[in-house]
This record gives structure tokens, sequence and C-alpha cells, in this order.
């Protein structure tokens, strides 16, 4: 599953069916609307994977999304997509919480309880 946000440029590094250099046809398609949005997008080999930039336009935040990709149209990847506007990075120990900022707790207690 990659991980985006809502707006701007997006990368992806992807291990493809088929290592292609040209350009891409990108399709994402919202899972909760069912509307897709297509871009295309130039692939560069970087490594053992392919990597490209592309533009969606505005993104649902908290939606999720199936990115497909073709080339000449042959599907050469199919992933799922998650679009946050959160910063997450695990070496930082930054994780995605669903219930981010929306619960804080104003009361303290000891644990102490009566026993009678």
């Amino acid at each position: 599953m990659k991980l985006i946000t809502t707006s701007g440029n997006k990368t992806f590094k992807i291990i493809p069916r088929e290592f292609t250099v040209g350009t891409l046809n990108l399709k994402l398609t919202s899972e909760s609307t069912n509307k897709s949005i297509t871009a295309n997008a130039i692939s560069e080999i970087d490594g053992n994977y392919i990597s490209f930039n592309a533009v969606f336009g505005t993104l649902t935040e908290n939606d999720f999304y199936t990115l497909q990709v073709s080339y000449l149209n042959n599907i050469i990847y199919k992933d799922k997509v998650f679009c946050t506007n959160q910063a997450i990075n695990q070496s930082n120990d930054e994780y995605y919480s669903v219930n981010k900022n929306q619960y804080i707790s104003e009361e303290s207690s000891d644990n102490e309880f009566i026993i009678i």
C-alpha cells in the first residue's frame, strides 16, 4: 500500500510486471465514490524499480484509492493507495492515527481505589 498526501506532486517507486521506460497511463479510482482520475507520467528505471512523478489534483483525505498503471494498454502494476496529510515516518516513531487530535483527556488519575 502506498501513502500519499491530498495535493501536490506524488513520487512513486514501483516494481512492475514488466520494466518499461516511457509514458505511463495512471488511473486512480476512489473506493468510496468510484470516481476515477487519470494522469500521464514519464517513467525511469531506478535500480530494481521504476520511478515516476504524478499530479492528480486535490484528493479526499482519509480515503482509499486503487492505482492502476498501464503502458501501451497493458496493465503493468496495481496497488492500493491511502490519502492522508498526517506526517508518517516510522523511523521517527510517527505513525498514522485515526483519532489524532480528536480526544484529549483533561482529567488525570492515580488509580487509587477506596475499599470499604
